[in-house]
């Protein structure tokens, strides 16, 4: 595998790029305060939010019914900015029981378009809300509206307050996941995995989707990838195995070969980015899951050893890993999909750690141009149990031998 560096400064020029177009139109909003009322503008933040424009997005269909109220509540910001609000309608939305409890996830800030430009993952979310969720019988958030303008890179997705609504709880590295807990994880997986295995509409109609070594050879020089992953095993010496040190360059190859790995055959739809934060448990006892913003078309295995090493402690992956497998497998052929012999699973697994090692490596080793998306702690959790995992599935040399 090869992979061609541009210049320097095609680089550099790409990035100044973007810092202007997005510059540009983040001050003027700070400036003007928009306050869009047409369906057809995207608001610069949920702060933007009006009662004209939520009535004419959340109210269609519904003649007479209005939006009457919006009410924020907490924010939080990372890969993307995010915002619970509560609505109240007039008497003719009351009576359609339209919905009141509501989130609102938005590329608001400098740093959070600049990223989500250059890692072209905009698209995603909107297009899988949009178009994937409603044939999906899995828990994940209802979408009420998604909207995106291509000029500024503002995104509004309106979905569903889960928390609200279903009482959910999200998962954390930090405290211990179950045995019934990771299944019901490795079940979702499935069924997505299931409903699109080999399907032609990964390429013909699921226009957004890469696969993971196409994303990756558009990302890496943008965002520096492999700098700030080699800055994160500076950050997270402290938790990775003496033999993973120093070896920074061999650790970024085997990432690379396992990219292409997860990109080859039977490609299906992929979550992308399903660690454990990214899960949730609603209070009927459900396992869901968000976050569909790193989508791709690509190999069931990434998404698998993702949850597993994310979710896991060491000690329990290593007892359950082997078990989890076989039931993984064997949902995915009861949701649709061919899974492959057991032992020729194994291997793709044994191939497919590096992702989380390093993109928690990237995660925790961020630049001065990218929001910090994940606490340390947690980054440093992850870190330990991918890094173990690595050196108990042979990953570096399986995959090196292979190039």
């Amino acid at each position: 595998m090869t992979h061609v560096h541009r210049p320097a400064w095609q680089k550099n020029a790409r990035l100044a790029g973007s810092i202007t177009q997005i510059g540009r139109h983040v001050l003027w909003e700070r400036l003007a305060n928009p306050r869009p009322k047409d369906p057809s503008q995207v608001p610069a933040s949920t702060e933007a939010f009006t009662t004209e424009w939520l009535t004419a997005v959340l109210c269609k269909g519904h003649p007479g019914a209005q939006v009457t109220s919006v009410t924020l509540g907490a924010a939080s910001s990372g890969s993307s900015d995010r915002r619970a609000f509560a609505v109240t309608y007039n008497e003719a939305g009351q009576r359609a029981n339209l919905p009141t409890h509501l989130f609102n996830k938005c590329s608001k800030g400098f740093y959070t378009r600049l990223l989500m430009l250059q890692c072209g993952t905009l698209e995603n979310e909107v297009g899988f809300y949009a178009v994937v969720r409603p044939e999906l019988d899995i828990e994940t958030p209802r979408p009420y509206s998604t909207a995106l303008d291509r000029h500024s890179w503002r995104s509004s997705i309106i979905l569903e307050d889960i928390i609200a609504t279903k009482g959910a709880e999200f998962f954390t590295p930090l405290n211990p996941v179950s045995r019934t807990h990771i299944e019901g994880m490795l079940d979702i997986l499935a069924a997505t995995h299931g409903r699109y295995w080999e399907s032609p509409r990964l390429k013909s109609e699921f226009t957004w989707l890469r696969t993971p070594e196409e994303w990756i050879g558009h990302v890496e020089d943008p965002i520096a990838y492999e700098r700030r992953s080699g800055v994160g095993m500076q950050r997270a010496a402290s938790v990775i195995p003496k033999s993973l040190l120093g070896r920074e360059r061999e650790i970024y190859q085997a990432f690379r070969a396992g990219m292409t790995v997860s990109s080859q055959g039977p490609l299906t739809y992929l979550h992308g980015d399903p660690h454990c934060r990214n899960y949730y448990l609603t209070k009927a006892g459900n396992v869901g899951v968000v976050d569909w913003q790193v989508t791709f078309r690509g190999g069931w295995g990434h998404d698998f050893a993702y949850t597993m090493l994310s979710s896991l402690n060491v000690q329990n992956r290593r007892a359950w890993e082997r078990d989890l497998l076989a039931y993984y497998l064997d949902r995915l052929k009861a949701y649709g999909g061919t899974p492959p012999a057991p032992a020729q699973a194994w291997e793709t697994y044994r191939r497919q750690t590096m992702y989380t090692f390093v993109g928690w490596l990237y995660t925790i080793g961020f630049g001065p141009l990218q929001p910090n998306m994940q606490p340390d702690t947690v980054c440093l959790e992850v870190i330990e149990r991918s890094a173990a995992a690595v050196e108990d599935l042979d990953s570096i040399r399986l995959l090196l031998e292979e190039q």
